[in-house]
């Protein structure tokens, strides 16, 4: 039972060790990764395209459909 209690304490501060190593970190992708100032770039402006408040054509029989 001791035997067991100490392997899990030291498989734990094993992991704490590694865990809070920097190198380790990024190693196993934990490590968050900044953007690169120079590749970074802007993206064009939104547009709304020019008939954006035409209505679409309904034919006669959807029409009548919605109006029942």
């Amino acid at each position: 039972m001791m035997k067991k209690l100490l392997f899990v304490v030291f498989v734990l501060g094993i992991i704490a060790g590694l865990s809070s190593c920097g190198l380790t970190k990024e190693d196993l992708g934990m490590a968050k990764s900044k953007p690169d100032e120079t590749q970074v770039s802007r993206r064009n402006q939104l547009l709304l395209p020019p008939d954006f408040d035409v209505r679409p054509v309904v034919a006669q029989n959807q029409v009548a459909d919605t109006q029942e």
